[in-house]
């Protein structure tokens, strides 16, 4: 959105002054309050859009991740780090359940990433981070989150955030960890995960919709990944690249990844050789690999992909 002229702001604000110091009413027109606050609010939407970068695999059988991944695919994916560099983490399927590992404040080399799943696994996720404007660096802020037996990443920004707290029950927000708006979405996805059942997308689906209808410009995407199944939401309200939180880091923007434009926000899958299946957001090489559905959350399987559409609410 463009933002209103010097001169539009001097003319209103000297008709302003000439008719009082009121605010409304007998000061700047409503409507010219409105323009003004959807600029500032686009801009602050920008500055803290969606920025992280995901990459996930579900495999036939235990697989290291640079094995299920495949070499080319993990290093363009650590290659984005120079970017998305506030940290990065892992959660993956053992045994027992599901387990993560998160580093905060500092980028991920390709070493990093080929040792973040430290053992042979059926699925895991990885995370790089570029922190949402007004949240912390640490551990706490850091994804993916692990509650329970389920790991969860998401690629985008709630704000404000408070709303979305304030919607929690007194057990969901002690639960929380830090402050990341991100947490916040997982703990409400929480309530369609019953313990130990099956992972149902519609329900997944239904509260992606309640999300959304708070957050009707918000990118949504966001990996779940539990000892049965790795569900993907792919809502991202067709947002692209968040330029100005890009230059605001002082990086070129003649000099992004591939992926860092219109497409910012689609989340694509194919197959690999090791007969897994792959899905990531863009960044990487991405000749042959198919966009998901929008507006869908999808369980995926090395042969499959089943999506649930996310129903469509009025907005709060």
């Amino acid at each position: 959105m463009v933002g209103p002229s010097a001169g539009d702001a001097d003319a209103e604000a000297g008709a302003a002054s000439a008719r009082g110091s009121g605010f409304m009413g007998d000061g700047i027109p409503p409507s010219r309050i409105q323009t003004y606050y959807m600029w500032i609010q686009s801009v602050l939407d920008d500055l803290g859009g969606a920025v992280s970068r995901m990459l996930a695999y579900v495999g036939p059988e235990p697989l290291a991740a640079s094995a299920a991944l495949g070499e080319d695919v993990l290093a363009s994916f650590a290659a984005l780090s120079r970017v998305h560099s506030d940290g990065w983490g892992a959660g993956w399927r053992t045994r027992a359940g599901v387990a993560a590992r998160v580093a905060a404040g500092r980028p991920a080399t390709r070493g990093d990433l080929r040792r973040a799943v430290p053992v042979p696994s059926t699925a895991a996720v990885l995370y790089l981070r570029f922190g949402s404007a007004g949240t912390g660096t640490g551990e706490a802020e850091a994804q993916p989150f692990l509650f329970g037996d389920g790991a969860f990443q998401h690629n985008g920004a709630l704000a404000p955030a408070d709303r979305l707290r304030a919607e929690l029950t007194g057990e969901e927000r002690a639960s929380l960890g830090g402050s990341n708006d991100s947490e916040l979405y997982f703990a409400r996805l929480r309530r369609a995960i019953d313990p130990g059942a099956a992972v149902d997308p519609a329900r997944i689906a239904d509260a992606v919709a309640s999300v959304r209808a708070s957050y009707p410009d918000a990118c949504l995407n966001a990996f779940l990944l539990t000892p049965t199944a790795l569900a993907v939401v792919h809502s991202s309200a067709r947002r692209p690249a968040p330029l100005a939180a890009f230059a605001a880091r002082g990086l070129d923007l003649a000099d992004l990844p591939p992926g860092h434009g219109d497409d910012y926000n689609v989340l694509v899958t194919r197959r690999t050789a090791s007969g897994a299946r792959v899905v990531a957001t863009t960044g990487i090489p991405l000749a042959g690999w198919t966009p998901l559905p929008d507006d869908t959350v999808s369980l995926l399987t090395p042969e499959s992909v089943a999506s649930s559409p996310i129903p469509l609410r009025a907005n709060v």
